[in-house]
Order: C-alpha cells, then sequence, then structure tokens
C-alpha cells in the first residue's frame, strides 16, 4: 500500500495527496513546533548503574514533578531511600505505598524533617548519626526548594511569610535547612568507607544569577523584605556557594584523617550543583498564577500553558540532570581530578558564571558565619520553646 502510494504520487503529481494543499499550509507551523519543543525539553541521561545496596538520603521528592520522577527510577535501580518529608500524614503514607508498589521496590521509608525548621533538622541529623557503627548512606539528593509568588507590581504588595521560628520562608528551606542539614550529617560522609563513591547532589535554579550574597547576616534576619524573587534567588545563590566552601572542608578532613595509617585523597565524596532548566513545576505554577486559583485556571491552564508546553520541560526531563549527576562516572574519584563542585546543566559539567564561585574567602567566611548565625538562631530558639513549655505547666498547675 504505501509503495502504491508513492508511486502514485511520483507518476501523477502531489495533486493526488488528500488535503494536501491544507497540509502544506500547516506542514511548516509543525515542523518549527516540533524542532522548537526538541531543543526545549533538554538533554537525556544516558548513564544508568545498578543501585542496589546503596542508601540515600532525598529531599523534594513528593513534587509530583522533578522530586518525584527521580526517586522513582532511583527506586527501580534498587535504591535504599530515607525520604525527608514536612509531614507524615496519611496523603504520605499512601504516595509512599504507591512508589513502592511502581518500583516493585519496599526499601523507601519515610521521617519527618521539615527543611524550614532548624529544630526538626538537628533531630533528624542527631537521630541520624547516632548509631554505633555509623549507618551506611551512600549520597543525599537535595531537590526539595520554596518559591513565593513574586506578586503584580501596583496591584498586590510583596507579603513576607515566615518559617515556625521567624526566617523568612524562603531563606529558611532553600539556604538554612539544608545548608543545617548538611553541616550537621558531615561526620556521617567522613564516617564512610574510602571506597565508597558518594555524592551530595544539591539542585540550584538560574536565578540565582540575580541574586545577593549577604555575608554579615546570611539569614537575612535583619534585612528588608523588598520581593520574594529577591530573597529565592539570595537563598539559591548562598547556598551554591557554601556548597563549595563544604566539598574544600570534607576533603581536607578526609585527607588529614589517617585510619589505620592509611591515607587518603577525600575524591570519593563530591559534591555536584545542579540546573535543571525551566520546568513546569509547582513552583512555576505558583509564581505565574500569583497564589491565585483563579489565574491559575485563567491563566496558566489557558492562555499560558501552549507556550509553556512547547518553551519548558516537565518535571521528568527536568531530573534527567540529577540522574546524570548521580550515575555519571565523570564523578568517580578514579575519574575526578580535583576536589572543586562541578556545575551540571544540561545533562553535562558547564562553568560557574558569577564572580563569587571564584571567591575562596568569600565563601569560606558566608559558610562561618552561617554556623555562627544558625547555632545563635537554635539557642534563642531553644529559650523560647523552654518558656512557652514553663508557661503552659504553670496553666495547668493553675486549672487543678
Amino acid at each position: 500500500m504505501p509503495l502504491d502510494f508513492i508511486g502514485t504520487v511520483l507518476a501523477e503529481g502531489t495533486h493526488r495527496i488528500p488535503y494536501y494543499e491544507q497540509i502544506k499550509r500547516i506542514a511548516p507551523y509543525l515542523i518549527a513546533g516540533s524542532a522548537i519543543k526538541y531543543w526545549s525539553r533538554g538533554a537525556t541521561n544516558t548513564w544508568e548503574r545498578k543501585l542496589h545496596g546503596k542508601v540515600y538520603l532525598v529531599t523534594g521528592a513528593t513534587t509530583q514533578a522533578m522530586g518525584t520522577s527521580v526517586v522513582l527510577e532511583m527506586a527501580r535501580l534498587g535504591a535504599q531511600l530515607i525520604i525527608l518529608g514536612r509531614e507524615i500524614d496519611e496523603w504520605a503514607t499512601d504516595w509512599i505505598n504507591d512508589l513502592r508498589d511502581k518500583s516493585e521496590n519496599n526499601l523507601i521509608y519515610m521521617e519527618q524533617c521539615d527543611l524550614s525548621d532548624l529544630w526538626q533538622v538537628r533531630k533528624f541529623a542527631t537521630g541520624w548519626l547516632d548509631n554505633s557503627p555509623p549507618r551506611r548512606l551512600d549520597g543525599v539528593i537535595i531537590m526539595s526548594g520554596d518559591m513565593e509568588p513574586w506578586g503584580i507590581p501596583r496591584i498586590s504588595l510583596p507579603t513576607r511569610r515566615s518559617s515556625v521560628e521567624g526566617l523568612e520562608i524562603q531563606m529558611a528551606t532553600n539556604f538554612a535547612g539544608v545548608f543545617h542539614l548538611l553541616d550537621l550529617l558531615q561526620p556521617s560522609f567522613k564516617a564512610q568507607p574510602p571506597d565508597r563513591d558518594f555524592r551530595i547532589i544539591v539542585t540550584t535554579c538560574w536565578l540565582q544569577s540575580l541574586g545577593e550574597v549577604n555575608v554579615q547576616d546570611p539569614l537575612w534576619q535583619n534585612a528588608p523584605y523588598e520581593s520574594a524573587l529577591r530573597h529565592f534567588a539570595s537563598s539559591k545563590l548562598q547556598l551554591s556557594l557554601c556548597m563549595l566552601e563544604l566539598q574544600r572542608r570534607i576533603t581536607k578532613a578526609i585527607q588529614e584523617e589517617k585510619a589505620g595509617g592509611v591515607e587518603r585523597t577525600g575524591l570519593n565524596v563530591s559534591v555536584t550543583l545542579v540546573q535543571p532548566g525551566i520546568m513546569r513545576s509547582p513552583s512555576l505554577r505558583r509564581v505565574l498564577s500569583n497564589g491565585s486559583v483563579t489565574l491559575l485556571l485563567l491563566l496558566y491552564c489557558v492562555v499560558l500553558y501552549p507556550w509553556l508546553y512547547l518553551l519548558t520541560k516537565d518535571g521528568h526531563r527536568g531530573g534527567q540532570n540529577v540522574l546524570y549527576a548521580l550515575m555519571t562516572p565523570e564523578l568517580e574519584e578514579v575519574n575526578h581530578k580535583d576536589n572543586d563542585v562541578k556545575y551540571i546543566s544540561d545533562c553535562k559539567i558547564i562553568k560557574f558564571a558569577r564572580k563569587e564561585f571564584v571567591d575562596a574567602n568569600l565563601q569560606a567566611q558566608l559558610f562561618a558565619n552561617t554556623q555562627r548565625d544558625i547555632l545563635e538562631f537554635e539557642k534563642k530558639m531553644a529559650i523560647k520553646r523552654n518558656q512557652t513549655k514553663s508557661n503552659l505547666k504553670s496553666k495547668s498547675s493553675d486549672k487543678t
């Protein structure tokens, strides 16, 4: 049949093709649209390795977008996953069971750890470290994040939303909580055997290029709240800079520690920053709709979605960059020539753009000041919690 049709067209001309004139008018647009979509979907991870027996801590897995796509693939490859979530409720339990069924992997667990709450972060990290011998760990994958609506200029004023402890929510979730978790877990990273390929993967955003570095007040406790975008971009930039210093500190500590007289390079522990690209994520929906259900339905779902579908990638495609960072042999110790943090976008290693990424002194000072401020903030919150408990006890005793 196809050969007969082609022969007829060659012999008698294109007028024998049904709806040829309509096809001729539409075809250029279809070809152009397909080419744009092929370009915007991003690169594909071509590496794969079995993850049986490997244990990973994961944040940001319940997004139903990039995070869920990544943990599903990891689970299918046999990894044991400890997923950190804000709450462990009925929905979270059903989600975990569904993930186990889809991946045919029962080694998936969830533990409560709200990254915007420094007290919860410390409780989780302390519990994780309180084991002898140290628990096995093959990596930490940070995909969590919070992006608040930017507001509509001259219509709605920026609204500052705070964490339970009073920090700006984006600075608490994107920067302080992640920093605190990785900083506290350093003993676990360093305790892993030298032959274990240990990877810390932290997702960031291209908007970090618009951020600012507040070295003296890294938690932005005293900074004025001018816009949600400013705090979001700065939280991502500061986290990225601190990850460069974290890599140096871990490598140096491992090199200085001689276990049984054996010197180690420390290159088996790698910190990697991943930029997934622009995705049709819950954060993008929230920003474009300004947090309004009406704008979500009308602006995002009706007006903008065809263009977003054409020009942006979905969560699965964005997750390819995280899987690449997890599986590429480029980050194995035998291939890792230095201890510099690698920056991955479109499934390849690229260079940092901002000058702060080559300023080791700035990164070290930012890291140290963040440690200092978090410790001081935790002490202040501990005093506040104790006062609250005392007040509640006094009230209950008065009633009795």
